[in-house]
């Protein structure tokens, strides 16, 4: 064989490699955005989550500082015992 006989086998390997090889990439880079937008999905979905859990605490927070649950605690709990109290003393 002559070397430009040699040569021709070479280039046409080395495109079909490289051919090959680009279409490869080309599947890999594609799962990867698949992948890179469903983690964005899920995340936008978690900030969203937070955004909520956290207008809730903070709701909660405002109804505690106003005083409101500590009294109705506190008048449950002193009203439950005070009402069995006397009906006990009245037996």
């Amino acid at each position: 064989m002559t070397e430009v006989l040699h040569a021709n086998i070479f280039f046409v390997i080395a495109s079909i490699a490289t051919v090959l090889f680009t279409i490869v990439v080309a599947v890999i880079l594609y799962q990867v955005l698949k992948i890179v937008t469903s983690i964005r999905r899920m995340v936008e979905r978690i900030e969203a989550g937070s955004e909520t859990i956290a207008e809730d605490v903070e709701q909660f927070r405002t109804f505690v500082l106003k005083g409101s649950l500590v009294s109705q605690l506190i008048s449950f709990f002193m009203g439950a015992r005070g009402g069995r109290k006397r009906s006990r003393h009245d037996d």
